[in-house]
């Protein structure tokens, strides 16, 4: 890991004092940590003043769990305090201060579900007229009444793999601004590592830290901040990526296979349906992972349906992962008795296996990164176009 994300805090002095206190990190860690955060050099003033404009609720505690086979493992939660309830949120607000801050009205996107939800919610929010494309089978995990507004298109896509070359092409052809950019997504992770940052001065050391992974935004921003006060920390958690079984490129890759595309036509198959991009390596996040794993000694994984319904029934402490989380107010939603939203459970699953395992010895611990899955979707969204395989959208009024 190289470079740090915070050119004026280079000791943790600095960093501590462009920290604005007057938020609270449960509110908004991005008015916490905008003066702490890299933005656009000249424009960062007023790229500063618009994050105050579309900071809804960006919020971030770390509670803790329960001890397994006497292994400590607390949760970053992400999605409680958060908007959108997914830590997307983040990205939803700093996605709209930079379309804001570019003059652009109208945005285009493609999403599994999290990042179209929060991407709507917020550039609505602020005038910005959207266009989500989105798979048709993750419908079920969108809010209708995210998309009330006359400025959100939804468009459903029958087959996944056109998901991103509808997207494209629809955004070519009107000329308009396919969003985020990739930059906007590593600065939305700094807020984030800001946070972590903060958190893990005040706390024992951790051993591990686990999440659920696609094309690694999150953890290779935190580790980005962490790394310029890894001494100051006493090191750096061992990271564990966990990708589910049934789509998992980036663990390919660690592993030795080479990273092939491997689009998928449909989401039904997944245990995570919001993670459906068979091939995130097209962001260039992988070699920025391979060196966060490298300098950290960390590690990849992946679970399966079996893995996870085995974990999520398992009882530890006296109750299920989710009634425990339920007790810290962490109530995960859920329909026909399944989690709605598995991606941010996927790393619990695999911390209670890899303990069980030996792998997380007795004594150390662990932070676990639940990313989504409180959000409780008022009826599934209702496309203004489904889009079959080959077909193209044309608004009413382009």
């Amino acid at each position: 890991m190289t470079g740090t994300p915070l050119p004026f805090a280079s000791t943790l002095a600095a960093f501590e004092s462009a920290i604005d206190r007057r938020w609270d990190p449960a509110l908004s860690i991005v008015l916490r940590y905008r003066e702490a955060c890299r933005h656009d050099g000249q424009n960062d003033e007023h790229f500063r003043e618009l994050l105050g404009q579309t900071s809804v609720r960006e919020g971030l505690r770390v509670v803790p769990l329960l001890r397994y086979r006497d292994v400590t493992i607390d949760v970053l939660d992400s999605t409680s305090l958060m908007h959108t309830r997914t830590h997307k949120s983040v990205d939803g607000c700093v996605t709209t201060a930079q379309c804001l801050l570019r003059g652009q009205r109208r945005i285009v996107f493609e999403s599994g579900g999290n990042t179209g939800a929060a991407l709507t919610a917020y550039a609505t929010r602020a005038g910005i007229e959207t266009f989500l494309f989105l798979p048709a089978d993750n419908l079920p995990l969108v809010d209708a009444a995210m998309f009330e507004s006359p400025g959100a298109h939804l468009i459903a896509v029958d087959d996944a793999r056109d998901v991103k070359p509808a997207a494209a092409a629809f955004a070519a052809r009107l000329g308009l601004a396919r969003v985020p950019e990739v930059a906007w997504r590593h600065q939305a992770a700094t807020f984030i590592g800001c946070f972590v940052l903060e958190a893990l001065l005040g706390r024992p050391r951790y051993d591990h830290f686990v999440q659920g992974i696609s094309a690694a935004f999150a953890p290779i921003g935190i580790y980005r901040v962490l790394e310029p006060f890894r001494a100051a920390l006493g090191g750096l958690p061992r990271f564990l990526g966990v990708q589910q079984a049934a789509n998992c490129p980036m663990l390919r890759a660690w592993k030795g296979t080479p990273i092939a595309a491997t689009p998928l036509p449909s989401t039904s198959g997944l245990l995570a349906k919001v993670m459906y991009d068979g091939a995130p390596q097209t962001y260039g996040t992988y070699e920025a992972l391979q060196r966060l794993l490298r300098s950290c000694g960390g590690d990849l994984t992946s679970v399966d349906e079996g893995d996870f319904a085995s974990w999520l029934a398992t009882p530890v402490e006296g109750g299920t992962l989710l009634e425990q989380l339920a007790r810290q107010g962490i109530a995960i939603a859920e329909q026909d008795g399944q989690p709605i939203e598995k991606a941010g459970l996927m790393g619990l699953a695999a911390t209670l296996r890899e303990i069980a395992a030996g792998r997380m010895a007795p004594g150390s611990r662990v932070l676990v990164n639940v990313t989504g899955g409180t959000a409780r979707p008022h009826g599934p969204g209702r496309p203004e176009r489904r889009l079959s395989p080959g077909a193209s959208y044309e608004p009413e009024h382009a």
